[in-house]
């Protein structure tokens, strides 16, 4: 497709637009995805504000930066960071919007990176350029998500993975010693893997390293990586504490685009403090007019995720959040024991993955996560399952148990104790998905199980298959 050589009619090119769009699944039918879809007409009234607002021109547009800051406090009590000693100077706590929670969680990468660097070329009496040299690490377990892949391959930064077992998706923090060292920048602990929404256990990983740090002579901190949990565990009753309440928690990280209820594009990451962590990623700029310190990677950027978590903070308060989450969880609950109740001969068709199917530490995000029940030998997997509930409108994503390593590419198992061909699905229940759509989801799901079963082994889907990390082939 090319450039016309004429214009259009605004209502030609916006039929065209909608013709595109038509022809996609229905957002609020799409249970693979974390990312909010539902806006009220005053959000969107707002979005659209904020899409004439470069947010990086802090001196042309400072009560919209003055939002920003605002917000970022709101997030920052919300998790429980320690006012800075530099508060008053700045206005607001150490901290960012930014597009996702991947550039939030490259920044807070980089400024362990950088923490580290100090610290270590300090040890071994190193200057600036040799220290350069050398390789460090960061710990984390095989359920991270995609943004730390881009953190590895983009910033020299050798990972280590925990393999868990499937019984927990989660860390285990008696293994940290095998994995940390004097070239350790951080461990990183996920509240919320977006396979099954377990918490890593941030409170044991806080003691162990109080322990590694108190025997070897380093520093290593956390990073808690809350993109789908830091606007769900804040409201969730009987969870230890996990945040900056946590001395050696440096910096958390969230999208505001999932559970936060923000537009697509929407991203926070606080720092306990600036002095040795944010000062390390913060650029002062001068050109457009004024000075201003700039936390993100990329510099021009519209307002209107901004202006919609700032809407969505005072609309919902903390009130409206803690009534969504119970909510959520209780329709997580209803799908779950749905699931649980289709058999066949006699055994269950589903074995339950998530927390509150299997691990002991049953608080989670309100996911529910399965796998077609081994034992039961079906001519199926949960990728043929996928399929055929697509057929019904719900879109609900099948993954293989394994990984690629993202520096060497090589196929790894995402658990200690299941193999790499072995599948299993998820279902993320949002703002949006209903008793009564729920209801109608578990429906399906019966009848795509009942259907693969009737057709065996004679069953091939027309979208074929692809391995994890090979691209799915698209017309141009």
């Amino acid at each position: 497709m090319a450039i016309p050589q004429q214009g259009a009619h605004p209502r030609h090119c916006k039929a065209t637009i909608e013709d595109y769009h038509m022809l996609d699944f229905s957002e609020r039918l799409n249970t693979s995805s974390y990312v909010n879809v539902v806006f009220e007409p005053e959000e969107e009234e707002v979005a659209a504000m904020g899409l004439r607002v470069n947010l990086a021109d802090q001196t042309v547009y400072p009560e919209s930066f003055k939002m920003h800051n605002d917000t970022l406090n709101m997030i920052a009590k919300l998790w429980n960071c320690p006012k800075p000693e530099d508060f008053d100077a700045y206005g607001c706590y150490a901290g960012a919007g930014t597009v996702g929670s991947t550039e939030a969680c490259l920044l807070a990468g980089l400024a362990l990176k950088f923490r580290w660097r100090a610290w270590y070329a300090k040890k071994h009496g190193m200057d600036a350029d040799q220290v350069r040299g050398v390789y460090p690490n960061l710990v984390i377990s095989t359920m991270f998500q995609a943004a730390w892949e881009k953190l590895f391959k983009y910033m020299d930064i050798q990972p280590r993975f925990v393999t868990p077992t499937y019984s927990t998706f989660t860390l285990d923090p008696s293994k940290l010693k095998e994995y940390i060292d004097d070239k350790t920048i951080g461990v990183v602990c996920i509240m919320g893997n977006h396979y099954g929404g377990q918490y890593d256990p941030v409170w044991d990983v806080d003691k162990v390293l109080d322990q590694i740090n108190k025997e070897q002579g380093f520093q290593v901190g956390i990073h808690v990586d809350g993109a789908s949990g830091g606007f769900i565990a804040p409201f969730q009753t009987g969870l230890p504490a996990w945040d900056f309440r946590l001395k050696n928690v440096l910096s958390i990280s969230a999208s505001g685009h999932k559970f936060g209820n923000s537009c697509c594009g929407t991203g926070w990451v606080v720092w306990r403090q600036r002095k040795e962590l944010s000062e390390h990623v913060a650029i002062s700029v001068s050109y457009l007019g004024g000075n201003a310190d700039s936390y993100t990677l990329n510099f021009s950027r519209p307002a209107q995720g901004v202006y919609v978590q700032f809407y969505k903070l005072l609309r919902l308060g903390m009130e409206g959040y803690q009534e969504q989450v119970d909510n959520q969880m209780a329709v997580a609950e209803f799908i779950r024991k749905g699931l649980s109740a289709m058999t066949k001969d006699g055994k269950k068709v589903f074995e339950l993955l998530d927390a509150v199917g299997k691990s002991e530490q049953k608080i989670c995000l309100p996911v529910v996560t399965a796998m077609l029940n081994p034992a039961l030998e079906l001519a199926f997997d949960d990728i043929d399952l996928q399929h055929v509930i697509a057929q019904g409108h719900w879109y609900v994503s099948g993954y293989h148990m394994s990984m690629h390593h993202p520096i060497t590419e090589k196929t790894m198992p995402l658990f200690t104790d299941q193999s790499t061909e072995q599948a299993m699905f998820r279902v993320v229940v949002k703002n949006n998905l209903t008793m009564k759509m729920a209801d109608h989801l578990l429906r399906e799901v019966d009848a795509a199980v009942k259907f693969l079963i009737e057709h065996g082994r004679g069953f091939q889907h027309k979208k074929p298959k692809t391995k994890k990390g090979e691209p799915q082939k698209l017309p141009c």
